[in-house]
């Protein structure tokens, strides 16, 4: 049996900062303090906070995943990602993106006439007006791409390596992709993440760790959908 392949120091340290510090400092508490003003004074101050803050969480060890890829030579293809996919397919993302933005300005005078809510209707983290939908477009992007980039892709791929499984590296990315979303408030909450790990994680390994790009466009999706929240 060969010899689990080796890591470099700055890969290995990506991994600690993406499946350790990520996790452990999100669910610390340090959220808490921000989220619980946009449940309790319905402040739209600190929703800006909560997602400008998520922006940190999510292109900070992005930054540091792509450092580590350039300084041992390897390509975003070694992570199973075709950045060119997103550009043959241009014409019809153009299109999503111009329909999405078109909810975000309409829906509010939908829902809402003049009269707009201090707080969403669906969920407290939604956004109620015009700007808060566009940003929340750009936040869903964020998220298809890093998240994915980070907990499948670049995770899975290198503790693969080492464990020589993608099978026993999915439950530790799986623990790591729940607590990058909070402590679980309740078994709903428990289960939901843990079944969107999976979910992403499973058919990336079947995959053959590749066609990332497709887990990418689907995770955008599902998290642009808050575009037409009430």
């Amino acid at each position: 049996m060969s010899a689990p392949a080796r890591l470099s120091g700055l890969t290995w340290a990506a991994l600690v900062l993406v499946l350790v510090v990520y996790p452990v400092v999100y669910s610390s508490g340090f959220m808490g303090d921000i989220v619980r003003p946009i449940i309790t004074e319905h402040s739209r101050r600190h929703w800006w906070w909560f997602w400008w803050a998520n922006m940190a969480f999510h292109w900070l060890p992005f930054g540091v995943v792509w450092l580590a890829l350039w300084r041992s030579g390897e390509t975003w293809t070694s992570i199973g990602v075709d950045w060119g996919w997103f550009r043959r397919w241009r014409w019809p993302i153009a299109a999503v993106l111009g329909l999405l933005v078109v909810a975000a300005l309409v829906m509010p005078r939908v829902y809402y006439g003049d009269a707009t809510p201090p707080i969403s209707q669906a969920f407290f983290l939604a956004p109620v007006t015009a700007t808060e939908r566009l940003w929340v477009i750009w936040c869903a992007i964020t998220a298809g791409v890093t998240e994915e980039v980070l907990f499948r892709g670049f995770a899975l791929t290198r503790l693969a390596r080492v464990l020589r499984s993608a099978w026993l590296a999915l439950p530790i990315t799986v623990v790591a992709f729940l607590f990058i979303h909070g402590k679980p408030r309740d078994v709903g909450g428990l289960v939901a993440y843990t079944l969107a790990g999976l979910g992403f994680g499973v058919p990336f390994i079947l995959l053959g760790l590749r066609r990332l790009e497709a887990l990418i466009a689907i995770h955008f999706a599902i998290d642009a959908s808050m575009v037409l929240a009430p």
